[in-house]
């Protein structure tokens, strides 16, 4: 699950902090960072309604690969649930499908909160994790059944056929945008999601239901296409992670943006706001420009050092950072 990383990275695609901000005769550089991760592009498999394939066959060929996606389960219909304890230490993620995975437009207000928030606390009973993230059964999300997810989720995937560019100005994280597969789809097709995601630099959400040898998933993906589609994903420059932690990653990086600076004695205070639900854990790695060396950066009374490569390590869940000039 998220928090079984001990350290993730979250690098938020190149952002200015202090450009105006000024301490003694000396600008504050301007703090960057990298995107997604240091990728040019990001993307998170996710599958629906535990099917048995995932875990005969999709989770060992991630395995396989050491990639990790996110696995949405129906409370009331999940059996093997020691396996899937494993693929939650494998670094795989669970979210929630709700109890039954019933049509949401049908549903009486008592209906939707069994789903949604009932789903939540029996999933989390059950396998000893909190689930941060959630997808909606048919892609339906009217506002009251939405209203429910946004009470006790992170985040949460819908359908609309897109993909999340980090520049877009506004941003619903109760519904991000997801491409279905389908059996018909030649290689070609998912080939081109991929290089549309590499051109633009998005994030590329999958929605997945069966693969071939299914017992009963809808449109199942030929295995052939499906272990070519891994392939090609690991021959590119993609950041492959599961949908919280990119989409944390994205929330963390508007919320960082949206923070204030504020000019304190001799330091530069910069904060930000911490979204509800928000995973622990979640770490902006940010750069400091060439001649910058006279400025330090502090969190909790601590100074951060730079890693090997010259990055900066800031802990998003702290809330500030604080800019000294040595």
């Amino acid at each position: 699950m998220f928090n079984k990383f001990p350290f993730l990275v979250f690098v938020l695609g190149f952002v200015t902090i202090f450009s105006s901000s000024v301490y003694g005769d000396t600008n504050f550089p301007q703090l960057k960072v990298l995107p997604w991760n240091g990728h040019k592009a990001a993307t998170s498999l996710t599958f629906d309604d535990n099917d048995p394939i995932h875990l005969d066959f999709v989770i060992p060929e991630l395995n396989r690969r050491k990639l990790h996606a996110t696995f949405f389960i129906i409370a009331n219909k999940v059996d093997r649930k020691d396996e899937w304890r494993q693929a939650i230490k494998a670094g795989h993620e669970l979210g929630n499908h709700t109890l039954d995975h019933l049509h949401a437009t049908a549903l009486t207000p008592k209906e939707e909160n069994s789903q949604v928030v009932g789903a939540q606390n029996v999933l989390q009973k059950e396998f000893g994790v909190p689930f941060y993230s959630f997808a909606y059964p048919f892609s339906e999300a009217p506002p009251t059944f939405k209203s429910w997810v946004e009470k006790t989720s992170f985040i949460a995937r819908g359908g609309a056929p897109e993909m999340t560019s980090p520049d877009q100005k506004n941003f619903d994280w109760f519904n991000i945008p997801a491409k279905v597969t389908m059996t018909e789809y030649p290689f070609e097709t998912y080939k081109g999601w991929i290089d549309e995601d590499l051109m633009y630099g998005d994030w590329l959400v999958w929605m997945i239901h069966g693969v071939e040898g299914t017992p009963w998933g809808w449109q199942p993906v030929p295995k052939k296409i499906f272990l070519q589609v891994l392939d090609y994903l690991q021959s590119k420059d993609i950041w492959v992670g599961t949908f919280t932690e990119i989409g944390a990653y994205l929330r963390a990086q508007k919320a960082f943006e949206a923070g204030t600076s504020k000019l304190t004695g001799t330091e530069a205070l910069y904060t930000w706001v911490i979204p509800e639900h928000c995973p622990p854990n979640v770490t902006l790695k940010v750069i400091l420009p060439k001649g910058s060396s006279s400025i330090e950066l502090w969190q909790k009374g601590e100074k951060v050092l730079a890693d090997a490569q010259g990055n900066y390590p800031i802990l998003f869940n702290v809330g500030e950072l604080t800019l000294r000039q040595k």
